[in-house]
């Protein structure tokens, strides 16, 4: 049987079409890049590598010295068997050195991502040790929300901004989730949770929040915002105000649907939920 001229080019524009797909994934293959980045303070400074192709990370590496000596060198490991170990962030160097709390011994800092949709971020702190000549490795789990550097109070240490990750999935799906704002500090080996002490920025994301839950053309408030809302009024010690105003919200009918299965659940849920993780004091 003869083939019609029109199968013909169909056939060529067909082998064509894959010779470029080759051609591309060559090229693609090509345009994978070292990436090197270094950090310094004082007499330590660290050096973090990767091979980057297409989102794609391999032989990511950590080489940290002092006074010129190499006390940790060698790749940095997933978390589990499930997990990578990526960069940490697009927008800035994953890697710092810095004194991150009054002891004037600098930590190493890299910021790392674990693979997946939206989860998770999370943060190497290395400690030296001096008895030992060594380093110790803590690590601070973001999840979902990452956080943003900052020096809130002007002291010249580290703010860690970020949200609690303990809101996403809670009241409605992710997409419908919102954080309340959560800010760290590390002191000695381990992170603490300062937030109470910077309140204009728990006003700030207060005021967020409800914008969220309540745009201007909404008469119905979305349970995710309206849950973090509630969390930084409860932090700003306006619990009692917070859950009056949230059921007026919920006697003109304006709370939305999440999880639960009537606003009056809902509220319910929030009250508990606040209560265990620290939020609500009686």
């Amino acid at each position: 049987m003869r083939r019609s001229p029109s199968s013909r080019g169909v056939k060529s524009a067909g082998l064509a079409c894959l010779a470029a797909l080759v051609a591309s994934a060559a090229a693609g293959a090509a345009a994978a890049r070292h990436v090197v980045e270094t950090a310094a303070s004082g007499n330590v400074q660290a050096e973090f590598s990767y091979d980057a192709q297409n989102y794609r990370f391999s032989n990511v590496h950590l080489t940290i010295r002092r006074g010129g000596a190499v006390l940790l060198d060698g790749p940095v490991k997933p978390l589990s068997a499930y997990a990578s170990a990526w960069p940490g962030s697009l927008r800035r160097k994953d890697i710092d050195v810095r004194a991150l709390d009054r002891d004037p011994e600098p930590e190493v800092a890299l910021d790392l991502y674990s693979g997946g949709a939206h989860c998770c971020w999370y943060t190497e702190v290395f400690r030296y040790v001096a008895p030992a000549n060594t380093y110790l490795m803590l690590v601070h789990f973001w999840g979902n929300t990452g956080y943003r550097p900052a020096d809130l109070n002007h002291d010249g240490l580290r703010e860690f901004v970020s949200g609690d990750d303990r809101f996403s999935y809670e009241f409605t799906s992710f997409a419908g989730s919102t954080r309340p704002i959560q800010i760290w500090r590390y002191r000695a080996g381990r992170f603490v949770d300062v937030t109470r002490g910077f309140r204009a920025a728990i006003r700030r994301d207060a005021r967020r929040q409800w914008g969220w839950a309540l745009p201007k053309k909404s008469r119905v408030g979305d349970v995710g915002p309206l849950a973090s809302w509630t969390a930084d009024e409860c932090l700003l010690r306006h619990c009692r105000s917070a859950f009056r105003r949230l059921e007026l919200l919920r006697r003109e009918h304006r709370i939305g649907r999440g999880w639960d299965a009537t606003p009056r659940k809902f509220l319910r849920h929030l009250r508990r939920f606040l209560g265990r993780t620290g939020y609500l004091r009686r």
